[in-house]
């Protein structure tokens, strides 16, 4: 088997970025955009010893599970990559990635509930990030090709609320009248070089990231004709890499107050983190709140606590809470969220976990503990683990966004904890992501 070679093959399953996964020669295939059941040719553009990516040319028959895509550019930006499967499936298909992670990487054998679905499965985002390029002397506002720096242009997102478009509309055309342009990676020339937006509460607020420091009242005009609630910022990325924000901050204007999310005044800076879609980070932290409720904890540690909002609503079923969190833009929403909202026994602590966890378990020596780990992708640190190991809380929920390293830091801990359920939670419809929740416990009582 050569480059540029077509080759039939029937699909055998999905990969764990939704491809197409069948054997000819005894290598593996991958086929994007293929399905299960199907018999597909396909042409080989990237050659390995032991497996190889072909393009999908044409199917001879069509999976009972295909359904006709709803977006243009599907395949194309790089992010709906099971738009094409039944919704159904996709549950299916997302519980099997957390299940054969958890066997093939953690060595566990452990039972996976069904994948909570999401209430919405279009429009669901709360939050938009594009970048905006000058490719070819050619404006760009968009999503990278996979794989790529070449912007794919977007015009409305189907995965966002009906403002995308709307927003990207009205930047295109103020970067048309303006003096400004685009950012050209080639050249380094250009100053809007990102837009980012997130919803909380019908507030939007908006990130106009350039390369320097200037001057955006038009832009803000613009915003301030079609939306009664927003605030607009400007962020300062000079530097030349794939980072999409930089260090400096301007507010610019438009409404900068606390809204109410979930019966708290919050407000969260537009650099932090938090859970992209609102339904299922809801049903997400009450499943958190519902364990720490009964395991009738003292003290919750809550790793990786972003803006903070888990941290208070953790605060109701125990004694303290401590957030810890290395953001200092989201540690800042921490702070406002506990003096807006007169919390007491609320400690958010600005800091990487592994510097600070260990301070905090001394510190509550003797307590009962329940620690909630909510890393990025790539995991614990070994610190943290080894930290936890040394402690011994003796409840952890573990929540996840990325299969393979929950299963490397679950083996890590197997030694002294009992996993007590494992639920993937549809956090991000029509992707090949998935977010898991993984409850733990050093002895044999069981949490519902």
């Amino acid at each position: 088997m050569e480059k540029n070679d077509e080759i039939q093959l029937n699909i055998d399953s999905l990969g764990a970025f939704g491809e197409g996964v069948g054997r000819v020669e005894g290598k593996t295939v991958f086929v994007k955009g293929a399905l299960p059941s199907e018999r597909v040719t396909a042409k080989v553009i990237f050659n390995k010893p032991s497996f190889c990516h072909a393009k999908l040319l044409a199917r001879e028959n069509s999976s009972p599970d295909r359904v006709e895509p709803r977006c243009p550019l599907f395949l194309k930006c790089g992010g709906c990559n099971v738009q094409h499967l039944r919704y159904g499936k996709q549950l299916e298909f997302k519980r099997k990635l957390v299940f054969d992670a958890l066997q093939r990487i953690g060595k566990l054998d452990a039972h996976v509930n069904e994948c909570v679905a999401s209430e919405k499965i279009w429009g669901y985002r709360n939050k938009m990030s594009l970048p905006v390029r000058r490719e070819k002397g050619v404006t760009k506002i968009g999503l990278f090709a996979e794989n790529s720096h070449r912007v794919v242009e977007v015009k409305d997102c189907l995965l966002q609320p009906k403002w995308n478009a709307k927003i990207i509309s009205l930047l295109s055309d103020y970067i048309d009248s303006s003096r400004y342009r685009a950012y050209d990676e080639e050249s380094g020339k250009g100053e809007i070089r990102h837009i980012v937006v997130r919803e909380t509460s019908g507030c939007l607020f908006v990130t106009l990231v350039t390369t320097k420091a200037i001057e955006i009242k038009g832009f803000l005009a613009r915003l301030n004709a079609e939306f009664k609630s927003f605030a607009l910022y400007q962020n300062v990325n000079d530097k030349k890499n794939n980072v999409i924000l930089g260090d400096i901050w301007r507010y610019e204007g438009g409404k900068n107050v606390p809204e109410d999310v979930e019966g708290y005044k919050f407000s969260i800076h537009p650099g932090g983190f938090f859970q992209v879609n609102d339904g299922v980070r809801k049903a997400l932290y009450q499943a958190v709140e519902d364990a720490v409720k009964e395991s009738g904890a003292d003290v919750v540690v809550d790793a990786y606590s972003g803006a903070g909002l888990l941290t208070a609503r953790l605060k109701e079923s125990a004694k303290r809470a401590y957030g810890i969190e290395i953001n200092r833009n989201a540690h800042e929403s921490a702070l406002r969220l506990v003096k807006d909202n007169g919390l007491t026994d609320v400690f958010p602590i600005l800091g990487d976990v592994k510097d600070e966890i260990g301070a905090v378990f001394d510190k509550e020596e003797g307590n009962s503990v329940f620690v909630v780990l909510d890393p990025p992708r790539a995991g614990c640190d070994e610190a943290v683990l080894r930290a936890i190991l040394a402690a011994k809380p003796t409840r952890i929920a573990y929540v996840s966004c990325n299969p393979a390293t929950l299963a490397r830091d679950l083996g890590a801990l197997a030694g002294e904890y009992e996993i007590l359920s494992v639920t993937p939670f549809d956090m991000f419809p029509h992707t090949s992501q998935v977010e898991t929740l993984c409850l733990l416990t050093t002895n044999r009582v069981k949490m519902r």
